[in-house]
Parts: C-alpha cells; sequence; structure tokens
C-alpha cells in the first residue's frame, strides 16, 4: 500500500501533462505528489530508452561546443524549488548551454512531439534562473531536440501571466490536504502507474461498443 511522504514532492513531468491537456486527471498529481507507492510495472523499456537518449544527448552536446557554448548536464542542472507551503518542486533539463550573450535550456526526446515537452521546458525556464546564477544577465530560451532531428524552439515570451498562473493552480492541487475527484477512463488509466489498490476506481478494460440502430 501507499505511504504518506513526509511533506509534498512534484516531480515536473507529473505536472507538465496536465498543463497540455494530455492528461486530465488531477487526482493522480495529487496522489505522486503526497504518496510513496508501489508502482505499476509497464512495457517501457528502460535500457532502450536510456541507449537511444545518451546517444541524442552526447550529440546535441557536442554540437553546442562546436558552436562556441558551454555545456551543463542533467545532474549539474538539478532544480529544487521550495513553495512557502513546503511543497517542492524537481527537475532537471537535459542540457544547459551558455555563452557570453545567452542561455539555452534544452530537452532530449527519443519520442514523437508532444505539447508537454514544450510545458516542461517551460517551467524549466521558469525556475532555472533562481537555482543556477550563471544564467542571470543571459538571454533565455528553450529548444526540444528530437530523435527525427527536428529541432522545437521554445520562446520565452511563452512564460506569460497566463502560464505562470495555470502551473501555480495545479501545484496548489499538488498541495491540498483532500484529493481532487477523480476522472478515471480507460485511455488514460492504461498509462498510469498507480495500482488498483490505491485507486479503486481505475479503469482496467476498453469500454465495450454497444450496437444500436439510431444512427
Amino acid at each position: 500500500m501507499a505511504a504518506k511522504r513526509d511533506g509534498v514532492y512534484v516531480w515536473v513531468t507529473w505536472i507538465t501533462k496536465l498543463m497540455a491537456g494530455e492528461e486530465t486527471c488531477q487526482w493522480k498529481l495529487w496522489f505522486k505528489a503526497n504518496h510513496k507507492y508501489d508502482k505499476l510495472p509497464g512495457d517501457f523499456n528502460l535500457a532502450k530508452w536510456q541507449a537511444e537518449h545518451t546517444v541524442l544527448s552526447d550529440a546535441t552536446v557536442s554540437t553546442l561546443h562546436a558552436q562556441g557554448y558551454s555545456v551543463s548536464k542533467e545532474g549539474q542542472n538539478d532544480i529544487r524549488v521550495i513553495r512557502r507551503s513546503g511543497a517542492v518542486l524537481a527537475g532537471k533539463p537535459d542540457i544547459v548551454a551558455i555563452n557570453s550573450n545567452e542561455a539555452v535550456v534544452i530537452d532530449c526526446k527519443t519520442g514523437s512531439q508532444k505539447s508537454s515537452d514544450i510545458q516542461q521546458v517551460l517551467v524549466y525556464m521558469l525556475f532555472l534562473p533562481q537555482s543556477n546564477s550563471q544564467i542571470k544577465g543571459h538571454t533565455l530560451r528553450g529548444e526540444l531536440y528530437y530523435k527525427t532531428g527536428d529541432i522545437v524552439q521554445v520562446a520565452h515570451d511563452s512564460l506569460d501571466a497566463g502560464f505562470k498562473q495555470h502551473f501555480g493552480s495545479l501545484m496548489k492541487i499538488a498541495s491540498e490536504c483532500y484529493p481532487p475527484e477523480k476522472t478515471p477512463s480507460f485511455s488514460e488509466c492504461r498509462f498510469c502507474d498507480v495500482r488498483q489498490r490505491d485507486c479503486p476506481e481505475r479503469v482496467e478494460t476498453e469500454t465495450i461498443e454497444i450496437p444500436t440502430d439510431i444512427f
């Protein structure tokens, strides 16, 4: 069974899928933020992902070095922000590249392009200046590098009041004493790693097709 955390803890990617509209279950965010739990195993091939991600990341770093950037990778870019409520937000951008004029926050993606990828980089851009003194005074932007060779630019202008308000509202939900309502559906539950014993409403089967003469 799940065990209560000592405090509220949110990993960046738990919140960005909700921001992008790719997930709707705010309860899952609240549960993960407030509990440690035995995850449901999935079919994700971690070893394959790590290998592909390392190749893409190393190639990106080589390109940035050739362009004259100084580069920091993954663990060097740890973000840990504590709200007044005590809730912790944590994340780790793949790459931060800095030259004399600008700082670029970069994430490498081995899968298809998703809106949540952009939201993820924007969250990094919002908080990295607070944790990385080298970024101060530099023009800040983001980039997403995909295995396909595509590069997506993430403009600093996207860090507007609407983005900050949306992010803040979800962090508030994660920090509440009581959970939000669940919104279970097979389309979302099948990708969720919270077991049915911790979420009895979890939907494990597809909706049955019902014959009709109405149309």
